[in-house]
């Protein structure tokens, strides 16, 4: 069994490789490829990878996951290819058009499948579609705060939608149980801080908090959902803490703000007294873990409070010279001392004194000049061997490594010494075997964090820098492995979270070109098929045979119509552009540029144009308009002065020889937006053309839709 677990996993990094290089080569807008040649590759890839999946049906029946899985791979191809469109035609960067293109085929596959991938595919997608059409990447759109306050309740009703209907079974998708919840909170959280009706978002949203908290601890019981509940209700707390004491910043603000933090304390020490005299099943694991939970998200909320306010009213009546000495020594003296040496303390007390002490220590070693930091260093290393508690090991861990960075980096060492430093400590505290479970997750955390951060520096070069990432990947391709064989679930997962990290950041890194990138990737992942087949070969293991996707008939028919819609999509998308390019009338722009990376589509320039303002107009935002454009004696085509809504003209027009119309949509302040704000190059080319551009030769066709030819200095 754990020979086949290490076949499938090969299989997929496999496959997961290979989407990378795809992803990574079309980014790079190689420009040995023209126009055609890249429609050209776009339509193979995924005929290839349809072709594979409908092909390994048969081939691999005792693998019909390879079958599944590149049937997926197709989807998120799919995606690609739409993007690699609108990087040909320099349609905009990120549209949320995109991903509602690339979500419906998605969807398609989600029903006819029911495959947990699809489900999980398609929600993101629908998600970023919303992101970006909320806040698109190239231009900036101002909406007002009720019309926010109204779209975050709408996400967050619909994903309550989904939430209810994942958890009574109508819908069976467990991904989808916790992204719709998580997603709900976010949305609920956001639109509290909409500065709209009063203190209305406020009490609504701890009225629905108090609600899920009771639902989730009394009735439907429910340990994750009931801690990502109490988080966001803690952050909302600390957040109008905050806000309230930039509003009154006074020496009686933090007064009051230190006892509520102390009666927060003593009420979260009756609350649990009470549950543990009142419940019948005070030996239950359930009752056990809310009160750890409980004790947890009270500490964090009166210590922070604590520390902040009595900080805060420290500086108000003590001289600032003497006050960072006297809050470093009364953090040790005052709040880490008598939970070292009183081991009989209530446990919320504790770890709140305990939190205050790291946060004040940590706070005030930080800005004092000597070995004061050695000292809090020493402490938190006896406080390690001391404390058995595993929450208080974390937060010791987690201090420790705070100060140890900061003063590293202020005395002048490298980061790249401090993160190795850290990466084989780190690693070391991991494989430990006595270490709890826990505190050895926490440590591999860390570990592959800093490994990470080494990832991004290039002090050393290109060479050492490639050598870094080889490093990493093989590293943390090995520990996959590893904890695989180990059955280390949540060790798995973390390492595999941050092997696509690396893959992600790696598009960012501009060390390194994205053609090599994709070319590397692309040899990796016929390794990985090449081993993973070796394997398959050799292993004697008997595996159940389950029919792919492709292996039904009547989802083969409902597939094939899947796929046919994608390749209609794409064949519509080219023959739309290619006609406007063909017959659209030729318009000269003047503009001024700027350059960043798309998230999907490579580099590319982002526009700012003459005719992106309307002067004298006071337009809502997101209307559709019909802009005259007239050619100047320059020969450049500018804004006339006559617009078009719902088709009633702003004055009245006589249409001229040079006039062109062009659609927009309003973006709020006289602005407006034509669908040309974005112009794709090769990579490390932008700064180039942002040097260079002046001008933009666009194509607009009868319909008034335009596409962007090109760029010219003159």
């Amino acid at each position: 069994m754990l020979q086949q677990r290490g076949v499938r996993m090969g299989y997929f990094l496999a496959i997961s490789l290979l989407l990378s290089a795809l992803f990574y080569f079309f980014a790079s807008n190689w420009p040995a490829l023209d126009r055609w040649g890249k429609i050209g590759v776009s339509a193979a890839v995924l005929v290839l990878f349809y072709l594979m999946s409908y092909g390994g049906s048969f081939v691999f029946k005792r693998h019909s996951f390879i079958s599944n899985w590149l049937l997926v791979a197709g989807g998120l191809a799919f995606g690609l290819s739409v993007a690699l469109m609108g990087q040909i035609y320099n349609s905009h960067a990120d549209s949320y058009m995109l991903f509602i293109v690339w979500f419906i085929p998605n969807l398609l596959f989600a029903i006819r499948t029911r495959y947990q991938p699809f489900y999980v595919i398609s929600y993101v997608l629908a998600h970023l579609a919303i992101c970006f059409f909320l806040q698109p990447s190239v231009v900036h759109v101002t909406y007002e705060d009720e019309w926010w306050f109204m779209i975050y309740w709408l996400i967050a009703l619909v994903n309550i939608a989904l939430f209810w209907l994942t958890s009574t079974g109508r819908l069976h998708s467990r991904p989808i149980y916790y992204l719709s919840f998580f997603v709900f909170q976010i949305s609920l959280f956001n639109s509290t801080f909409i500065d709209v009706y009063g203190p209305f978002p406020e009490l609504l949203y701890m009225l629905v908090g108090a609600g899920l908290f009771i639902t989730f601890l009394k009735g439907l019981p429910n340990r994750g959902l009931l801690i990502v509940t109490s988080a966001f209700l803690a952050l909302f707390l600390l957040a109008n803490f905050f806000w309230f004491m930039l509003q009154h910043y006074s020496e009686g603000f933090f007064l009051i703000a230190l006892l509520l933090a102390a009666a927060l304390v003593w009420g979260a020490v009756a609350g649990i007294k009470w549950l543990r005299q009142e419940s019948p099943y005070q030996q239950s694991g359930w009752v056990r873990f809310f009160q750890e939970a409980f004790t947890v998200l009270v500490t964090t909320i009166a210590s922070l409070i604590g520390a902040i306010s009595l900080s805060g009213l420290l500086f108000f009546i003590m001289d600032e010279e003497t006050v960072v000495n006297f809050i470093f020594f009364l953090s040790l003296i005052g709040f880490v001392a008598p939970v070292l040496f009183y081991s009989k303390m209530n446990a919320t007390v504790r770890y709140t004194l305990l939190t205050m002490g790291y946060i004040l220590a940590t706070g005030s070693s930080l800005f004092l000049e000597g070995y004061y930091w050695i000292v809090f260093l020493a402490v938190l290393l006896y406080a390690w061997f001391t404390l058995s508690s595993i929450p208080a090991r974390l937060l010791t861990q987690l201090a420790f490594l705070l100060v140890l960075f900061f003063e590293l980096h202020q005395s002048a060492v490298q980061e790249e010494t401090i993160m190795l430093i850290f990466v084989v400590t780190q690693l070391a505290m991991y494989f430990l075997p006595r270490l709890p479970v826990v505190l050895q997750n926490s440590s591999l955390v860390y570990a592959l964090l800093s490994f990470l951060a080494l990832t991004e520096t290039n002090s050393y070069g290109l060479t050492m820098n490639v050598a870094v990432n080889l490093v990493f990947f093989g590293f943390s391709t090995y520990m996959l492995y590893h904890t695989l064989h180990r059955n280390r679930r949540v060790d798995f997962g973390i390492v595999l979270a941050f092997w696509f990290a690396f893959l992600l950041m790696k598009y960012y890194d501009f060390l390194w070109s994205l053609l090599h990138k994709s070319l590397s990737l692309f040899l990796l992942s016929l390794v990985f098929f090449v081993v993973s087949y070796w394997l398959d070969r050799r292993t004697k293991e008997e595996v159940p045979l389950q029919p792919a996707f492709f292996a039904h008939k009547h989802k083969r028919l409902l597939l094939g119509a899947t796929i046919l819609l994608q390749f209609a999509i794409i064949g519509y998308q080219v023959w739309n552009s290619e006609s406007i390019l063909a017959n659209g009338t030729t318009v000269k722009l003047e503009l001024a540029p700027v350059d960043p990376r798309s998230l999907l589509q490579g580099d590319y320039v982002r526009l700012s144009y003459t005719i992106a303002t309307l002067p004298d107009t006071d337009l809502e935002s997101g209307k559709k308009l019909r802009v005259v454009l007239r050619k100047n004696d320059n020969g450049v085509h500018e804004y006339s002065g006559y617009y078009e809504q719902d088709g009633v003209w702003n004055r009245p027009y006589e249409k001229q020889a040079s006039d062109v119309i062009i659609n927009g949509k309003t973006l709020g302040y006289q602005r407006i937006e034509y669908g040309i704000e974005s112009f794709f190059v090769p990579e490390g080319t932008g700064r180039e053309v942002e040097r260079t551009a002046r001008y933009a030769i666009i194509k607009v066709g009868s319909k008034g839709d335009a596409l962007l030819e090109s760029l010219t200095p003159q």
